[in-house]
């Protein structure tokens, strides 16, 4: 495993307030960009101190409100854990739970048996960085209601 990788996508910054008031309601946007896994590297400024939360490519689709519900107080990566490569999400997450001070992971998946693959990739990193960051699990069912919600 590599220590302090640099890569990822050269864009990787913050992009403003997590939450913005317009016409008196909040408005949740990305905090930063890129959001995908695989485009960002270990070392990530704006994840300090962060909560952090960790979704499924298709849950943003299938949740009505997903920004407001989930988003809100966070920083966003996404990922597929069927069709990206999981070992080397468990090795980026591996380094970025070591390297960087998270607050707590939020882990948001669907209900088919292939995304429970985003759970494990977290649980197994967050012990390979030895560190004890909280995690948490809600599951999301296909036609975007909350199944469960529960501590991992």
């Amino acid at each position: 495993m590599k220590t302090n990788i640099i890569e990822g996508c050269p864009s990787c910054s913050s992009i403003g307030e997590l939450a913005k008031e317009t016409e008196g309601k909040k408005d949740y946007r990305l905090s930063h960009w890129p959001i995908q896994i695989k485009l960002m590297g270990t070392v990530i400024p704006f994840l300090n101190n962060a909560d952090l939360l960790v979704a499924a490519d298709c849950t943003a689709f299938a949740v009505p409100g997903f920004q407001e519900r989930f988003l809100k107080d966070k920083k966003l990566l996404i990922g597929c854990p069927k069709l990206d490569n999981a070992q080397a999400y468990i090795e980026k997450f591996t380094e970025i739970f070591g390297n960087i001070p998270i607050k707590s992971v939020s882990c948001l998946r669907m209900e088919v048996p292939c995304c429970g693959g985003m759970t494990a990739v977290l649980k197994e990193a967050i012990k390979l960085s030895g560190k004890n960051i909280p995690l948490t699990e809600t599951v999301i069912g296909v036609k975007g209601d909350v199944l469960s919600e529960r501590e991992v």
